[in-house]
């Protein structure tokens, strides 16, 4: 359970930057032809004509694996007993020594990167409208683009 805590804990702190770069960088798109948004998104995945407008897609979709590495330490004691003589006297002594050690197991956790852009443009080809969904993996790719857009 600890290790889903922390790969969600993990993700959260790293999407942010993606997710922040589409929100402040997109809406420069607005009002300029549509290719600027092929200068910094690339080429298009697909489009769709709806009434007077055409909607332009770019779609990322991969797998990949995450590693979790946790530490597994195990504690172990013992006591050691030992008699002997000093001078002419009898002496029994005992120790009691206290030891761990830490071994470390990595899993891979299967991961589905997405990312989906619209971006809709009017008969001008002028973009009009723009959203964005998906998950910090699937759209690292585009927002290193989107971010050039950024002042």
């Amino acid at each position: 359970m600890s290790k889903i805590i922390l790969l969600a804990f993990t993700l959260l702190l790293i999407s942010g930057c993606a997710f922040q770069t589409l929100n402040d960088g997109l809406p420069y798109l607005v009002g300029k032809p549509i290719d600027s948004a092929v200068n910094v998104l690339g080429l298009p995945s697909a489009k769709m004509v709806i009434g007077n407008y055409t909607i332009y897609e770019w779609s990322n979709k991969y797998s990949s694996t995450i590693p979790i590495t946790t530490p597994n330490t195990t504690y172990t004691s013992g006591t050691t007993y030992t008699s002997g003589n000093v001078g002419n006297s009898s002496v029994n002594m005992s120790s009691t020594s206290n030891m761990s050690s830490t071994s470390y197991n990595t899993n891979y956790i299967p991961v589905n990167n997405i990312c989906s852009i619209k971006l809709s443009v009017n008969s001008n080809n002028i973009i009009q409208r723009w959203e964005w969904k998906g998950n910090q993996g699937g759209c690292q790719y585009y927002s290193k683009g989107v971010k050039r857009l950024i002042p």
